[in-house]
């Protein structure tokens, strides 16, 4: 049987509720938009392993929402 991991310290937190996507950011104590930039790369990267896709294939997506999002980003207090 395996073993449930504990999760402790989550970076990112992405959900969907009432059909919007709700994202929380949790960064390290160093951390900054760097780092996240290269958790967006390992991101692909999984998803692209994930579907069994060349990772070009999931940037070309990413670039397409990047040029016209389709969501708002919004901060909460």
């Amino acid at each position: 049987m395996r073993r449930a991991t504990r999760i402790e310290n989550p970076l990112v937190i992405m959900f969907e509720s009432d059909g919007q996507i709700i994202t929380h950011i949790h960064p390290r104590k160093d951390d900054g938009y760097e780092g996240y930039g290269l958790l967006v790369c390992d991101l692909v990267r999984h998803v692209a392993n994930a579907f069994n896709v060349d990772q070009d294939d999931v940037w070309e997506w990413v670039d397409k929402e990047r040029r016209k999002p389709t969501t708002d980003v919004m901060r909460t207090s």
